[in-house]
C-alpha cells in the first residue's frame, strides 16, 4: 500500500496546438520519457483546475486542487503573495500582490506594467524605501513591503477597520490609466479602506519618483519603476490545515511566493532549497533531489513540488524555450524517482493552461497522470504493464493522449479524494 505522495505541479503546463510544432502542442513535440513512463504506468485524465470553461489563476487553481473551494473561501491572492514573501499577517491585515511599473505622471498612464523581471539590481532598494512606513493622512495605518518572486513584491497594510472588499490600481494592460481604488461593498470599512489605499498609491509614486535609482534610470534612458500596482487585495484565510483536512503531513517546495504563501495558510512545512528561485534561473535539480531526500526520511506523507518557470515562458511567448525546459524537468524528475524509497504514489499535472497565442491563462483542461512508483520502475525496465486496476491504455503524457485515460475530464476538487483513494488501493 502506498503511504506517501510525490505531487509535481508545473505551473501553466497546458497549451493548445502551435504552428511551430506542425499543429501539435509543445508537450506533444517534447521528448518526455519520464512523464510518458508515468502516464503509461498508471491512470490519466484531463483536469479542469476549478471548473469547466474557467480561465483561473494559480492561487484559485491550487486551492481547488488541494480541496479548498475557491468559490467559497477565496479572499484575494494578496495574502498568499505577502505571506510567501515573509510578511507576517494577522486576520485583520490586508495585503496585495504587486509589481513595480512605469507611470507617466502628466497623463496618469501606466506605460509598462512590469518594468522588467531582472528585479534584484534595482528593486530591493525600492522595497526598502517603502517598507515599514506610516501612510500619510492615515497615521494609524502602516505599510510593509518585501520582495516576493522575480519582479513582484508583497505589500501588507496594517490598521484598524480595514476590508479586502476593494478594487485594484492595476489597469491589467500597458498604456492604460492607473486606476483609483473603489469599494466593492457598501460598507464603512470598504469605503474607508479605499481611501487608505488610494493615499498609499499616491505616496508610493511620490517616494519612488524621487528615488536616486529612478533618477539614474531616467538619465540612462531606462523605464522608471515609479509606481507599484496594487492588486488582488486579500486577507488571511481561516481554513483547516492540510493535515486536518486530508490526514497527510505535507511539505511544499515552492519558491514562488504566492504558492509558498498558500502552503503557509494550510500549515504545510515550507522547505527552502538553496538555489531555487521560482524563475527560469532556478536550480531545478536541487529542488527535485531535495524532495526525494525529505520524502525518504518518512517525516512527511505528501511532498509538493511546484515549478513556475514554464508559465513565465508562456507569458513571454518563448515557445521553444518552454519545450526545452520541460525536457530538462523530465530528466530531473527521473533522478528524483530513482532516489525514492518505498511505496509511493506519483502525481504529475499543471494548475492551468497558459497559451502563447494570447500570452495569458486560458480555459482548457490540463493533463493529469498518476502511478505507483513500483509500477513505473517495472515499466522503465521494459516490463509490459497490461491495462487493469490502476492502469489504463494511455501511453504518453500530453493533452490529447491523457484525454483518453480512465479518469476522463474532471474538476480539480476531485484530485485529493482521488489521491486518498489511490493511497488505499495502492
Amino acid at each position: 500500500m502506498a503511504r506517501r505522495v510525490l505531487f509535481v505541479l508545473i505551473d501553466g503546463l497546458g497549451e493548445v496546438a502551435c504552428a511551430e510544432f506542425a499543429g501539435r502542442t509543445y508537450i506533444q513535440a517534447a521528448d518526455l520519457p519520464t512523464f510518458d513512463a508515468i502516464a503509461s504506468s498508471g491512470i490519466s485524465g484531463m483536469m479542469d483546475p476549478v471548473e469547466t470553461g474557467l480561465a483561473c489563476g494559480s492561487d484559485t487553481a491550487h486551492m481547488s486542487i488541494f480541496g479548498y473551494d475557491p468559490l467559497r473561501n477565496y479572499l484575494g491572492r494578496g495574502s498568499f503573495e505577502s505571506l510567501g514573501a515573509g510578511i507576517e499577517m494577522t486576520y485583520d491585515d490586508i495585503a496585495f500582490k504587486c509589481n513595480f511599473s512605469t507611470l507617466v505622471p502628466e497623463t496618469g498612464i501606466v506605460t509598462r506594467r512590469r518594468v522588467d523581471r531582472d528585479f534584484p539590481d534595482w528593486g530591493l532598494p525600492l522595497c526598502e524605501a517603502l517598507n515599514d512606513k506610516q501612510i500619510p493622512g492615515f497615521e494609524d495605518c502602516w505599510v510593509t513591503v518585501l520582495h516576493a518572486t522575480e519582479h513582484r513584491c508583497g505589500v501588507r497594510v496594517r490598521g484598524k477597520g480595514l476590508s479586502c472588499q476593494i478594487t485594484d490600481t492595476d489597469p491589467l494592460k500597458d498604456n492604460l490609466p492607473l486606476l483609483r481604488v473603489q469599494p466593492t461593498a457598501d460598507m464603512p470599512e470598504a469605503i474607508y479602506t479605499a481611501k487608505v489605499v488610494n493615499a498609499l498609491s499616491d505616496w508610493i509614486h511620490q517616494v519612488l519618483a524621487q528615488h536616486p535609482i529612478n533618477k539614474r534610470r531616467e538619465l540612462e534612458g531606462l523605464p522608471q519603476a515609479n509606481i507599484v500596482l496594487l492588486r488582488g487585495c486579500g486577507s488571511k484565510l481561516r481554513i483547516p490545515s492540510f493535515q486536518q483536512k486530508h490526514g497527510l503531513r505535507a511539505f511544499f517546495i515552492a519558491p514562488t511566493a504566492i504558492i509558498a504563501g498558500l502552503g503557509m495558510t494550510v500549515d504545510a512545512e515550507i522547505v527552502r532549497v538553496p538555489g531555487t528561485t521560482g524563475d527560469v534561473h532556478s536550480d531545478f535539480e536541487a529542488k527535485f533531489q531535495h524532495a526525494a531526500t525529505l520524502l525518504n526520511l518518512h517525516h512527511h506523507d505528501f511532498a509538493f513540488v511546484h515549478v513556475k518557470a514554464v508559465d513565465d515562458l508562456a507569458h513571454d511567448g518563448e515557445t521553444h524555450k518552454r519545450l526545452a525546459l520541460l525536457q530538462r524537468l523530465d530528466s530531473h524528475l527521473a533522478g528524483c524517482l530513482d532516489r525514492l524509497e518505498g511505496p509511493i504514489l506519483v502525481v504529475v499535472t499543471g494548475d492551468h493552461t497558459t497559451t502563447v497565442h494570447i500570452g495569458d491563462h486560458s480555459f482548457e483542461p490540463v493533463p493529469f497522470s498518476m502511478c505507483l512508483l513500483e509500477t513505473y520502475r517495472r515499466r522503465k525496465l521494459g516490463e509490459v504493464i497490461e491495462p487493469g486496476l490502476f492502469r489504463d491504455s494511455v501511453q504518453t503524457f500530453d493533452e490529447v493522449e491523457c484525454a483518453k485515460g480512465v479518469l476522463g475530464r474532471f474538476p480539480g476538487s476531485e484530485v485529493m479524494p482521488l489521491v486518498l483513494k489511490s493511497l488505499r488501493l495502492g
